[in-house]
């Protein structure tokens, strides 16, 4: 069983929770960060900063993770880097490390495998996209950015994005 909580913070979004791993019950709290969306090229970027981690445990709870906890071997001041040599990471996370975590919204499963859905976003995120998100009292507030890219960026995706199904049509697949 694993309990979740989320709160906005001033300083980003607060995640606190419990679980049980291993048959120890751990508490966790952590602050996420995310930047706005970083276009370049076809790919569309997010980092999201996981700071301020915390892991707890009680004192006489039984296991190896519960003693890694109490013992402070857990490197909580770079969770990304730890996530990335514990688990294997889908294809969506280009980057895990330090406190780091790089999606690319483009290798989302849903996203990659719809041509069209993938090229008018790409489209449309080159000219107008997230620049920045931050947290008052217990709004986000997302700022956007004009041609985030930059202009050639913009004409490039709506190209790829108008002229693809045309070639897709001229030439189908398994035909020269």
């Amino acid at each position: 069983k694993v309990a979740i909580q989320v709160a906005a913070l001033d300083s980003g979004l607060g995640l606190s929770g419990s679980a049980n791993a291993l048959g120890a019950p751990i508490r966790f709290s952590a602050c996420l960060l995310a930047e706005g969306i970083h276009v370049e090229g076809e790919s569309r970027t997010v980092t999201i900063r996981i700071t301020e981690v915390d892991l707890s445990t009680d004192d006489d709870a039984p296991g190896p993770l519960a003693d890694a906890i109490r013992k402070g071997m857990i490197d909580t001041n770079n969770p990304a880097t730890l996530m990335g040599n514990m688990m294997p990471l889908p294809p969506m996370i280009t980057r895990a490390e330090g406190q780091e975590v790089v999606i690319d919204l483009m290798k989302v499963p849903r996203i990659e495998k719809d041509e069209p859905l993938r090229a008018v976003l790409a489209a449309a995120t080159s000219y107008v996209c997230i620049a920045g998100i931050d947290f008052e009292a217990d709004a986000i507030v997302l700022r956007l950015g004009l041609l985030p890219g930059g202009p050639k960026e913009a004409a490039l995706s709506t190209a790829r994005a108008a002229l693809t199904p045309v070639v897709r049509y001229l030439w189908p697949e398994g035909r020269p």
